[in-house]
This record gives C-alpha cells, structure tokens and sequence, in this order.
C-alpha cells in the first residue's frame, strides 16, 4: 500500500523551522517538530551537523532522533 510508506522527506517549511528552533536554542520546539522527521532523508546543513556533534552528510532523521534521545535542541 503506498499510504503505509513513511514520508521520506519533509517540506522546506518543516525542516526550516526545526531548523530555526535548533538555532535559537528553543530545545522545546525542536523536540515537537523532531518526530516528524524521524525518517525524513533530506541531508542536514553542515552547520547544523557541527552544532548538534553529527557527522558532515547526516539526515534531518539523525538530527531529530538525536533530539528525541538527548532531550535538547542545540
């Protein structure tokens, strides 16, 4: 069924606000949106990599699981 098949990858305006959140130091935000790019595939901006301590080339799915583990945003 193609309904069963997770989203992938997430909207611009969903992976910029998480990203806006984890900016701006709102770990309270960044772990609302962070379930809803668990399994998106959409690579991280490098900078981001670096503030949450990824490696260069990461997922937003990384970054949100890292956020739902360590309880912080940034």
């Amino acid at each position: 069924m193609l309904n069963s098949i997770p989203h992938r990858y997430a909207s611009p305006a969903l992976r910029d606000r998480f990203l806006a959140s984890l900016d701006d130091g709102n770990a309270e935000l960044a772990r609302l949106i962070a379930p809803q790019l668990v399994n998106c595939e959409n690579l991280l901006p490098s900078t981001t990599c670096v503030l949450l301590g990824l490696p260069g080339g990461s997922t937003y799915a990384s970054a949100a699981q890292s956020v739902l583990r360590s309880g912080a945003g940034a």
